[in-house]
């Protein structure tokens, strides 16, 4: 059985489908052995009843296949529906598991499992495996088409929910931004998403480090934009040919395109925007000696409340601060960042024992210029350091008198 010639996935009256491809078509030799096949998926009123339906066949080729006991791995190489997919390794999705039925001219397949609305499935018939005198038929080509049922219309849910600094007026070597999410996200470069303007509406030229896909939590809902370093820091040759990308007394504003899509390739439900003001760099390393605590009373479940002097960097305070009592166990509670990012407030989760505690802070943290405990993010190359290791935490004691 040879083909002279194929269609694109012939659309039925009752059949709501996609036809994206028909992948490879051999010319029959031999024009008396030729005929016309279609490939298309059937779908009824219900599309979870959707069926894949090889038709136009001989009746040569319906006696052979009606003649012939195939078995499930010989109707597979015959009619072969698989998901449109290449793994790493470089090898074709297993095929969909299912029931062939010769009905009239035709072949049809029924799924196991309904097909996924939006999925493409890459349909393949392999001529030669037609039951038969072998003949001409190794010279043939296996027929692909690509079909899918479209995808159903879904209303966009998801929203930015906060950006952080939630401030409006950051420092002109600001070192990052957060951008959070109502849900998950898809694995996409965020920068693909992001602008940044200035007060004229214009873009900014390459703000941002150009590494926009390596930067989302575990969740996929909160994004991390880095300035670039080699911009914002001082004495490196991005710096110096181009500046940095935020000047002091301008104002900014940060758009989010509502085109990003989420973890089920749905568009945002709106877009986002944050205008803020670019003040004087901020080069002096962070001093614990600097901060401000509340000590909550003995024996009540009142915040422990640290203040600091200037806005904290939101990701690294959620995990940079602690409690511990006397004996270095670890105090258990819920941790709040609040007041633009100026005060860290906990609440353990029994009351407070009278005793010596230790506000325990680790050596990453840092303000919005990235500056952590007492390093500064500038560091003069021509300046002698200190040859030591930085400490892993720091600690401030604090006594809850009874």
């Amino acid at each position: 059985m040879l083909l002279r010639n194929c269609r694109i996935a012939k659309v039925n009256c009752l059949a709501t489908f996609v036809a994206l491809a028909v992948l490879s078509c051999t010319p029959a030799p031999d024009a008396s052995l030729s005929e016309v096949v279609e490939i298309y998926l059937d779908t009824p009123d219900d599309p979870t009843d959707a069926s894949v339906v090889l038709a136009g066949l001989s009746e040569t080729t319906i006696t052979a296949l009606r003649n012939t006991a195939l078995e499930r791995n010989q109707w597979s190489s015959l009619l072969r529906i698989a998901v449109h997919d290449i793994d790493e390794a470089g090898t074709q999705k297993p095929a969909v598991l299912g029931n062939y039925q010769i009905d009239g001219d035709t072949v049809r397949f029924r799924p196991m499992f309904p097909f996924d609305p939006g999925q493409q499935y890459l349909v393949t018939f392999n001529q030669a495996a037609v039951p038969g005198p072998e003949g001409a038929k190794e010279l043939l080509n296996p027929v692909r088409v690509i079909l899918a049922l479209p995808k159903p219309e879904v209303e966009p849910t998801t929203i930015v929910t906060h950006v952080w600094p939630s401030g409006t007026r950051m420092p002109e070597n600001q070192l990052k931004i957060y951008i959070e999410f109502s849900a998950p996200m898809s694995h996409v470069n965020g920068l693909e998403y992001i602008r940044l303007l200035d007060s004229k509406g214009n873009e900014v030229e390459d703000p941002f480090l150009p590494l926009g896909s390596q930067f989302w939590d575990s969740d996929y809902q909160r994004y991390t934009v880095f300035f670039d370093p080699g911009r914002v820091k001082q004495g490196i040759l991005p710096n110096e040919k181009l500046g940095r990308p935020l000047t002091e007394g301008q104002s900014y504003t940060l758009v989010v395109d509502k085109n990003w899509p989420d973890s089920e390739d749905i568009p945002l439900k709106n877009g986002y925007q944050k205008t803020f003001t670019a003040g004087p760099a901020d080069t002096t390393p962070l001093n614990v000696s600097n901060w401000r605590l509340r000590i909550p009373a003995a024996h009540t479940i009142q915040r422990f409340v640290v203040s600091f002097p200037e806005p904290i960097d939101y990701g690294l305070v959620l995990r940079s601060l602690g409690v511990k009592d006397s004996r270095g166990t670890t105090v258990t509670g819920t941790v709040e960042v609040e007041s633009w990012e100026t005060r860290w407030s906990f609440l353990p989760e029994q009351p407070w024992s009278p005793g010596s505690y230790e506000l325990v802070a680790l050596s990453i943290l840092e303000d919005l210029a990235g500056n952590r405990i007492g390093v500064p993010f500038e560091i003069d190359t021509l300046q002698q350091v200190e040859d030591q290791t930085e400490p892993e935490f720091y600690r401030v004691p604090f006594e809850i008198k009874g």
